[in-house]
Order: structure tokens, then sequence, then C-alpha cells
């Protein structure tokens, strides 16, 4: 019997990480016998997901448990482990700068690492596997854990690059990595990054490309009496929503032939300051900002409406899920050529094209018209995605990189 111990941030709550780890579950119970969940949920208020045959949630690692107390944690086995742990963070060089960061992951893993449910599901099978979904939050615990015949860890944004991060630092990456068997990114940009940082992993490094799902078959829409622009993200300095309306009304003032309509999903800090923007707008423009809406309304909305566009314009980011949702359903994209968008986005991949990050939104309007006005057949983004970013092809895949890890 195998076994694989998954370590989530949120799953399977209906928060959070939720959207993604529900790509992969399907074929983690294929391949495995018995998949136990051990997530690390602030909010459990959202309720428990509907989870596939043969997986069952072991414990919320984040709720407070007497056996956490710091002299229970140190066992000797333990006491080893951090001492390991912390001599590869010092002669790293990263140690002295951050000693209170470094100490504050390492009993975070440690707490999750030591839990009885956790002991118990690992000695309860000969064949255990554990997933740490991210590098961070509900993945600290994996280098800590023994017993396993392997652990893997999938890094994405926030958990790899280090500058996004508080004071520039993670903790214990190099103790992580190295007690990974085998580690996955969500892009080749991640994969390069994380080997130019840790060159002793390079060869447990795999390109595991998160998916979502799409529909059967591509929604078929006539050419509509507007432009219509969707944009989905957090209202955030990071994601510049501001700058896609500024990019939108530039459009309007170039003379494209038909009035925009430009539609965001999504809510954030800035979102007061946003509706301000729009009060003062050309009569060829109109907004629609929905705000904070459940994932299936975004998807039903692109079932039954044309959307002649999709624009990022993010200063950094991963592999974006809104993109892989928009080429699903056949739309095109123009986005910024940060992080991995440009291994989904670009003219040689059929699916739109991309802008510097430092793009001015005169430059940026220059761009989406050139993607809009192209001749009909000049972009198969669908395509591209049935391919690449496919659920059913990426879980797969990310899957079988799972079962195999240490063999």
């Amino acid at each position: 019997m195998t076994r694989l111990l998954l370590f989530t941030n949120d799953y399977p709550y209906r928060t959070g990480d939720a959207v993604f780890v529900e790509k992969e579950i399907g074929a983690l119970a294929e391949v495995f016998d018995d998949v136990v969940v051990f997530c690390h949920a602030r909010d459990t208020s959202p309720g428990v997901t509907a989870m596939p045959a043969g997986v069952r949630l072991g414990g919320n690692l984040f709720e407070p448990s007497p056996e956490d107390a710091p002299r229970r944690l140190l066992e000797w086995s333990s006491a080893g482990l951090f001492l390991a742990a912390t001599w590869q963070e010092l002669i790293s060089g990263r140690l002295l700068r951050h000693p209170r960061l470094f100490l504050m992951g390492a009993k975070v893993g440690l707490t999750q690492a030591h839990r009885t449910a956790v002991r118990e599901a690992i000695s309860g099978d000969e064949d255990v596997v554990a997933y740490g979904f991210w590098a961070m939050g509900g993945g600290l615990g994996l280098p800590w854990l023994r017993g396993v015949r392997a652990r893997v860890v999938r890094a994405h944004g926030y958990d790899l690059y280090e500058e996004r991060a508080a004071e520039g630092y993670l903790p214990v990456r190099p103790f992580l990595f190295r007690r990974a068997d085998r580690i996955l990114t969500i892009s080749e940009d991640g994969a390069r990054y994380l080997g130019s940082r840790h060159k002793h992993v390079r060869g447990r490094i795999a390109v595991s490309r998160l998916g979502v799902f799409g529909p059967d078959r591509p929604p078929l829409h006539p050419p509509g009496d507007r432009i219509t622009i969707v944009s989905c993200s957090a209202v955030s300095d990071i994601k510049r929503v501001g700058l896609i309306l500024d990019a939108v009304r530039a459009l309007a003032d170039a003379g494209v032939d038909r009035p925009v309509h430009w539609l965001h999903f999504g809510d954030g800090p800035l979102m007061r300051e946003l509706r301000e923007s729009i009060m003062d707008l050309p009569e060829s423009v109109t907004v629609e900002l929905r705000g904070q809406v459940a994932n299936a309304e975004v998807l039903d909305f692109y079932r039954r409406q044309r959307v002649d566009l999709f624009v990022n314009v993010s200063t950094t980011e991963g592999v974006p899920v809104s993109i892989m949702e928009a080429i699903a359903h056949g739309i095109p994209v123009v986005a910024t050529a940060v992080g991995g968008t440009p291994e989904i986005v670009g003219r040689e991949l059929g699916t739109g094209d991309v802008v510097a990050s430092y793009a001015t939104a005169p430059e940026i309007a220059s761009t989406m018209r050139s993607v809009i006005e192209a001749p009909s057949g000049s972009f198969a983004p669908r395509e591209f995605w049935e391919r690449e970013y496919d659920a059913r092809v990426t879980g797969a895949r990310a899957a079988e990189l799972v079962r195999t890890a240490g063999r």
C-alpha cells in the first residue's frame, strides 16, 4: 500500500490554495492508495470541500496543541536535524543576518513534523511519500520529517523568490531543499532561479506547471459592437490595475473603431482609488468593477460573453492562473514579461503578446490594439492551453513526479 502525506496551506478548506490543490488532488488519488492531507489553515469558516475517494483530512496543524511545547519538540533526533539546519544556514551566510526569522521558521516546521497525527500517518505504512504543496506555510515541516521514503516540495512565487519576502529572506531554504528528493517549480523561470541560488539541488528540480480545467469546447461568440477587455487580480501595487485603466483610456484615445468596455474582477487596498479614477472617462470608454467574486462567476462570464482581450500588467508573477483560465476559453492575452509569464504569453506561442515590465500606458495600449485588430486566426490560445496548461494533463504529470520521487 502506498500513502501520500500532502501538506497544504488551506485545502481542503474552501479558501486560499484550494483552487490550486483541487487541480491535482484527483490525479494524486489515482496513483496513491491513501492520501492524508495536513493543512495549516488560519480560517476554517468556509468549511471543507468534497474530497475524492481515498483522500482524507489528517488534521489542521495551525491549531495549537500541548505537544508543541519547545521542550517536547527538541528530542534527540529533532535536535540533530536542528543542528544540521542551523549549520547549513550559517555556512550559507544567512543565519547571522536573519536569526529571528530562521528560528521562527524552524519552530513552525518542527511543530508540524512533531504532531502525533503526522507521525502515526507515517508509521502506518511502509511506502510513504511526503509532498509539501508550498515551500512555506504548510510545507515548512517537510525537511523535519523522518521515516518517509521521499520528500517532494513545490515552489511557486511568494515561497520561492526571496526578494519578494519580508526582509528579503525565506527561512531554512538550504536545509529544506537539501532534504527534498524532488523540487517542483511552476515555471522555467522558477527552476533557473532556484538552480542559481542552490546549485547543489539542480539535478532534483523539475518543472511541473499548474493547470486549470477548461470547457470541453471553446465558446464561440460573434464579434460585438464594442471591444471587451477583462482583467482579474487583486487591486494592489504589484498588480497595477490602475495602469490597465490608463492603457484602456489610451486605447480609446488612439481612435479604435469601436467603444471600449473594460471589466475587472478582484478587490484590494487600492480599490477606492481605482473607483475615483473612473469618474472622468471619455464617452467611448465604460468600466465595470465587479470586485471580489467566486472563481465560478469569472469562468461563467467567459462562457457567456465575448472577450476580445485579457490583460495583466503585474510587476512580478509566477505563472498567473488567471491567464491560464483566459487562454482555456480562447481569449488572447497582453501581459508584462515578468516571472514565468513569457512561458505562457507570446506571439510565437499563439496566445497573445508581452510588453516590458516598465512599459507605459500608451505602449501597452499599442500592443493591445495590435492583438485586438490582428487578422482572424492569428492567435490560437486554446490550443496552447490544451498542450501545456490543461489540468487533466498537468495534474497527471505532477502526480507521476511525486510518485516516482526518490526512486
